[in-house]
């Protein structure tokens, strides 16, 4: 009975539509990056294929439940069948799903965007390498962060890789910093139990997530009392929902300092605060890596690789870099950070450029205004 009822209510919220889908020629597969992605298109143009059971299309469910297949799969096959696109498009690249539609409509167009930092093949497809044949996974074009993770991806996927950088940094332009400040990428969670264990813990090793806490609360300290010797504003850039929750954590973390903390409202409104300041600092964050690519003086603090067993939360990786450098350690050591971010305040700009651009250039791109995606559509367009 409990079970009903936990069944009737989650119907009763969802959003149900009766009529079939129209036919338009791009659709996203996926809410996610709906915000950044439509501004590419006309109204007439552009609609969502919604997988995440907030919307149902009453139309193709019920030809689901003459198939007796009522899976994510199949509903988005139905739905691309009567859509009948020219592009279809996904920010969530890790779902294998999405690498067999170019299977069942060879006609059609499909493009993966890259939606984030990953740490490792299994955060990518998981078992996608598994395919096969004429099962084998396919897409046209993969817009991925650098070449060097493209290099992951075509192992597991075929079609052309277009490193690009990442698509929703590329769409703010970059405007140079204005303040005396120093921006603290936050990592808090509020729905994360400090008991969780860490999923790449060693087996018989388990590292809780309140060990990465602490050590990250470590770092901040520090980096609050680095900006009071040295007459620098700190920020705090804001990830949480829960934004009261998040602001009084930093409260009673930093009750001794003076900082400040921005809320992130928008999807594109942190890289504003990026450009503002004048140094960066991350622990694990991709908007760290974006603001590498938008030639800020970022330090990246990857603390976690200390003490989780895994090459891909290193700094830079799949690039193979070493644990120390001019403007990374993968180590908790506050004389390595006071380094960092002595070279940081007083390298040159071109200095800092060259070492900035040799260090990322396999890593993540930048392309002001998604430039080679724009050129793809508009090549397209003329066949719509």
């Amino acid at each position: 009975m409990r079970r009903l009822w936990r069944l009737l209510k989650s119907l009763t919220r969802l959003r149900w539509r009766i009529l079939p889908p129209r036919h338009k020629p791009v659709l996203l597969y996926f809410v996610t990056g709906a915000d950044v992605i439509a501004p590419y298109f006309t109204s007439d143009e552009f609609q969502v294929l919604d997988l995440r059971e907030s919307e149902v299309n009453l139309w193709v469910a019920l030809r689901c439940l003459l198939d007796r297949d009522l899976s994510a799969q199949n509903y988005a096959l139905i739905y691309i069948k009567i859509v009948k696109p020219k592009l279809v498009i996904t920010f969530i690249d890790n779902f294998p799903a999405f690498f067999q539609v170019k299977n069942h409509f060879p006609e059609i167009t499909t493009v993966l965007i890259q939606n984030g930092v990953r740490v490792d093949p299994r955060d990518l497809f998981e078992t996608a390498s598994e395919a096969s044949g004429s099962n084998k996974n396919c897409v046209d074009k993969m817009f991925v962060f650098g070449s060097a993770i493209g290099a992951i991806y075509a192992k597991y996927t075929d079609g052309e890789i277009v490193p690009i950088g990442s698509f929703k940094n590329n769409l703010v332009p970059y405007t140079k910093s204005k303040t005396r400040t120093v921006a603290y990428i936050s990592t808090y969670r509020s729905g994360l139990a400090r008991t969780t264990v860490i999923p790449d813990s060693l087996p018989g090793f388990p590292i809780q997530y309140g060990e990465i806490v602490d050590r990250r609360e470590q770092t901040i300290i520090f980096l609050a009392n680095f900006c009071k010797k040295n007459d620098l504003g700190l920020v705090i850039i804001g990830k949480d929902e829960n934004f009261e929750g998040e602001k009084n954590y930093y409260r009673g973390l930093l009750k001794d300092f003076s900082w400040k903390i921005a809320q992130r409202q928008t999807t594109t409104i942190n890289y504003a605060v990026v450009d503002e300041s004048e140094i960066v600092v991350f622990t694990s964050s991709t908007l760290g890596y974006e603001s590498l690519a938008r030639g800020k003086k970022t330090a990246a603090f990857l603390i976690d690789a200390e003490i989780i067993d895994s090459p891909s939360i290193k700094f830079g990786w799949p690039v193979s870099l070493p644990d120390e450098g001019k403007f990374w350690t993968n180590r908790l050591d506050e004389k390595r950070f006071t380094e960092i971010l002595d070279y940081l305040v007083n390298a040159s700009s071109d200095d800092w450029e060259k070492v900035r651009s040799e260090t990322m250039r396999e890593i993540i791109n930048y392309d002001p205004g998604n430039s080679q995606f724009v050129a793809m559509v508009q090549a397209m367009r003329a066949s719509w």
